[in-house]
């Protein structure tokens, strides 16, 4: 039988391909077959179109690479060809690496051929004229490579210094975006401008990501560039992108990764996001991941999801839908209980819950986030500024994680750390900031006459959130209450069965020790309820009538010091400390 001959072929370009290299490059490997007695092995001709032998990617992870596999395994038989145009096609790495891959592959058993001069470097070969050659040819095409990849990294570097909105480095932008015809700049594409919006929106108003990409497929919305309809993560990239605002964060490779150069350049492209509504986004994104995540279902189903946990045994209070039938319906339950773990749990009814919830708890003012437009325009800016802000706060945090990161991983240590000092330092200006503004905001509430809500005004607001009829504005709705609740309640606890003298309502030891006392010694401890503790520090507990949900038993309010029921439960609760210690 003929000995065996593999063509490996390499271009670093697709321009290459175009052109005349591969073709030229297989011809000389079918005639060096033909001329001398080899079989060039059919449908194992090895190419690397592409891919850069500068960095060892094609050994790494090209053709080049699953050959030697197949050499080392066996499945290519010793005294086999590589037939090759000249040696630069196997590597262009410094020396040391070049020449460990052209030994690894002669000691293997493999006879080595480079097709521009014939030569022949036979397999195990110590010859060392053969040696010293093979040594100066790589030795010349990684010095090659090298002057390449520097005059590229500067023509670079001089497009990233002098790149404005006047004058853009390439062609490249967003796809909401097109360079103008006199490349004097990029301006937006209309209709998807209007996507971007809409989805920035749809996030703020509490509404996921699988479930805006199911929206837009399902409306026939044109994709910007993939035939398979929308996914989340395209959204995701989208939400996450800050050239929405007009910012561009030039990029360099290092190692195969792609790495952050340069500090951000500001007003690069066309403004389609307000910066504010951007950062609101990435706050309605982060209490997504933190509590209420997934994909949910065209009505919205649970306001409460990752929100609500048993007052018994402090598991989630998940959401169960047992069909139609007598005994069906949507209930909350405990998972400790559902699971049979001991906890005193019972079931919920959804509609009920949701009812009392929203009847009662009236700091959530159901009304203006329902009718958002009118809301006190004061009230309104303050909450948008101050969401803006913990969206920004978090991105901060979230991008010195990574800065250390980058550290840890044997980063440059003088710009990692000045950038990490940068970063703390826009840090304390964000949480400064966003103190002043959620204190004003506070005041901004307070001054408001909070009235209460007349039952013909409750049953109104509920049949707006829990109307029946499917469709846009309901799941709307519906998003928008369950995103406002994530960032207004900070804990909201379930009891079914009534108070157990073993729960923790609250955190917070003034409160606990009030609200124990209370519900110990009230005449309602029997009667379920659920205790909801706010961002600010005020608590609202709630004892439904199990007959008329709109209706309740008990309702206990603790409020923030200076006010009269926080003074008294102050008081009630250094009483409830010394008789816990005298016991």
């Amino acid at each position: 039988m003929k000995p065996q001959a593999y063509s490996y072929l390499r271009m670093s370009t697709d321009l290459q391909l175009k052109g005349d290299s591969r073709r030229r490059q297989l011809d000389a490997s079918r005639a060096y077959a033909e001329t001398n007695g080899l079989e060039l092995a059919q449908g194992a001709e090895l190419e690397d179109i592409g891919v850069s032998a500068f960095k060892g990617v094609n050994v790494r992870e090209g053709a080049l690479g699953r050959f030697l596999d197949a050499v080392r395994s066996g499945s290519v038989k010793p005294g086999s060809y590589l037939l090759v145009e000249s040696l630069d096609r196997l590597s262009r790495q410094e020396l040391l690496k070049a020449q460990s891959l052209f030994l690894g592959i002669i000691q293997a058993g493999i006879n080595l051929v480079t097709l521009v001069d014939g030569r022949v470097y036979p397999a195990g070969t110590n010859d060392l004229g053969d040696l010293i050659l093979s040594l100066v040819i790589m030795s010349r095409a990684h010095e090659e490579s090298q002057t390449k990849s520097r005059r590229i990294s500067a023509a670079w570097k001089n497009k990233r210094t002098k790149a404005t909105a006047q004058e853009p480095m390439t062609k490249w932008c967003p796809a909401w975006l097109r360079l103008a015809t006199d490349r004097s700049g990029y301006e937006p594409i209309p209709e998807r401008v209007a996507i971007v919006k809409q989805i920035f929106s749809d996030t703020v108003a509490g509404i996921g990501m699988y479930t805006i990409a199911r929206r837009l497929n399902e409306t026939g919305t044109p994709t910007f560039d993939s035939p398979n309809g929308w996914h989340q993560s395209y959204i995701a990239k989208i939400l996450s992108n800050p050239s929405v605002f007009g910012e561009f964060q030039p990029h360099i490779r290092r190692e195969g990764k792609r790495v952050r150069e340069g500090e951000a350049i500001k007003g690069y492209f066309p403004v389609v996001i307000d910066e504010a509504l951007f950062y609101r986004a990435q706050l309605a994104k982060s209490q997504r991941r933190v509590s209420g995540a997934g994909r949910k279902g065209i009505a919205f189903s649970n306001l409460f999801s990752g929100l609500a946990k048993c007052a018994y045994c402090q598991s989630p209070i998940l959401f169960e839908n047992k069909g139609t039938g007598p005994k069906g319906g949507t209930y909350l339950i405990c998972d400790g209980a559902k699971r049979r773990l001991g906890c005193p749990s019972l079931r919920w009814r959804y509609r009920d819950f949701e009812s009392s919830f929203l009847a009662f708890v009236e700091e959530v003012d159901i009304a203006s986030i329902i009718n958002g437009p009118s809301r006190a325009k004061e009230q309104q800016r303050l909450e948008a500024t101050v969401s803006a802000l913990k969206g920004e706060l978090a991105a901060v945090a979230d991008l010195m994680e990574k800065t250390f990161a980058i550290l840890s991983n044997g980063g440059p240590v003088d710009f990692v750390t000045s950038k990490l000092k940068e970063q703390a330092q826009r840090h304390c200006e964000l949480e400064s900031t966003l103190q002043k503004k959620a204190q004003e905001l506070d005041d901004s509430k307070s001054r408001q006459t909070q009235t209460h809500r007349s039952q013909k005004e409750i049953k109104r607001l509920l049949r707006r959130v829990q109307k029946t009829r499917e469709g846009d504005d309901l799941y709307a709705i519906r998003a928008s209450v369950a995103s406002h609740l994530k960032s207004v309640v900070a804990e909201l606890t379930v009891g079914s069965v009534g108070y157990r003298s073993h729960e923790v309502v609250s955190v917070d030891d003034r409160k606990r020790y009030y609200i124990d006392k209370f519900m110990r010694d009230g005449a309602h401890r029997d009667s379920r309820y659920f205790g909801v503790t706010f961002c600010d520090g005020r608590v609202r507990i709630v004892h439904p009538r199990s007959s008329t949900p709109l209706e309740y038993e008990h309702l206990i309010m603790v409020r923030n010091a200076g006010d009269p029921e926080y003074e008294e439960s102050q008081e009630l609760f250094e009483q409830a400390k010394t008789a816990a210690e005298l016991r």
